[in-house]
């Protein structure tokens, strides 16, 4: 019982120290800020065709290189250095050439792959939408530009069961397929049925495909990318092009929804767009951003890694009975404003975040306490 009270009183040692690095970084905020907006700088309307010609010191640009292969912009880094006089240094300059390479090979591949499962699962009579991924992927110049992964869809919830059924069979085992999306069933009341009847069907590898209509897939790529703290350039840029790609005729009003705290929360990922990566807004409503806003994001681009790392793993349970390193490993997983904010359900304004993220912390605290006697026992 002794080892199980040291773990928890190193927890919130840590955790206090936990808040003191994050208020007071290692690094002084201009070097978070410089090496963000570097980042920013490079994927400014980099998903256009012609972008923007791409000028940058080559010690700044090598710098921010493998930051961005290692956040999944590894191949618009590649495209920006085809439209400019930057230059990289050999080795880093092959690597992202390799990048956007093995994502144009793979990208044929999975566009394959997205138009069998369609086939697999309208076979048992089940009709998906597809959200996120080659959705948003189509939008960019080359299939190559922007990294593949899982298969997003949704599925009717009566349907659910069917589908899972159908992909769970051996021959369909090598599809990797998400249908599990809280953007929708947590923070959106619309049905199934209304993403449906706004989805779109669309030619791919000799089947139709149907993808979430425009304006529920500008909110969902909002709502996303706040939801996991904006820790990813990639996903504002999907924005950018998302935007920059909307016809004369999209529907402001069903894209921003009633819920006035949800479309502020559009309206500031918009605004967000425009502010670090140059995005045309046109007649695009735009939230007046708080400064911590955009300076939390550029921070996250420093040094990219995901919020959403579980509170408690191997690498943390094997050096509990070092606080130093306890302390390393918890920093990480201190919340940034954005996603302290969206879990709390709170407004973006000028107020200060200390208490949404001091409210995540607890909430996950409390959900740790509850696992330590297993833990001790493990």
């Amino acid at each position: 019982m002794g080892n199980l009270a040291f773990l928890a009183n190193g927890v919130a040692q840590a955790s206090v120290g936990v808040v003191g690095a994050r208020l007071k970084p290692a690094r002084p905020l201009i070097e978070f800020m410089s090496s963000g907006k570097a980042v920013a700088a490079v994927l400014s309307r980099a998903w256009r065709r012609s972008p923007p010609e791409l000028e940058m010191p080559t010690k700044e640009l090598a710098g921010v290189a493998q930051s961005l292969v290692a956040s999944g912009a590894g191949a618009l880094c590649w495209w920006r250095l085809r439209h400019g006089s930057a230059e990289l240094p050999s080795g880093t300059r092959e690597q992202v050439q390799a990048v956007y390479l093995h994502q144009a090979i793979h990208a044929a591949e999975h566009e394959r792959e997205v138009a069998e499962v369609f086939k697999v699962l309208r076979s048992a009579g089940v009709e998906p939408i597809l959200i996120k991924g080659w959705a948003i992927g189509r939008l960019y110049p080359e299939a190559g530009l922007r990294p593949s992964g899982d298969i997003d869809l949704c599925i009717a919830p009566e349907q659910h069961e069917i589908a899972q059924g159908a992909l769970n069979r051996p021959e369909n085992q090598r599809y990797w397929v998400d249908l599990e999306h809280d953007e929708i069933t947590r923070f959106d009341r619309r049905s199934f049925e209304d993403l449906y009847q706004r989805s779109e069907l669309v030619a791919l590898d000799g089947t139709q495909v149907r993808i979430v209509g425009p304006e529920d897939h500008l909110r969902l790529l909002c709502l996303h990318l706040l939801k996991h703290g904006a820790w990813r350039p990639l996903w504002l840029c999907d924005i950018g092009a998302a935007l920059e790609s909307r016809s004369p005729g999209f529907d402001w009003d069903h894209c921003l929804g009633r819920n006035k705290r949800r479309a502020k929360w559009v309206r500031c990922a918009i605004g967000l767009a425009r502010r670090l990566l140059g995005a045309e807004l046109g007649d695009a409503p735009v939230a007046d951003l708080p400064a911590w806003l955009p300076a939390s994001v550029l921070e996250q681009w420093n040094e990219p890694y995901s919020p959403n790392v579980p509170l408690i793993t191997n690498d943390i349970i094997g050096h509990w009975r070092e606080p130093s390193v306890l302390l390393e490993h918890l920093c990480k997983r201190w919340p940034n404003p954005i996603q302290a904010t969206v879990d709390a359900d709170g407004d973006f304004d000028k107020t200060a975040r200390l208490p949404f993220q001091l409210r995540h912390c607890l909430v996950r605290g409390m959900k740790l306490l509850q696992h330590l006697p297993d833990m001790q026992r493990k």
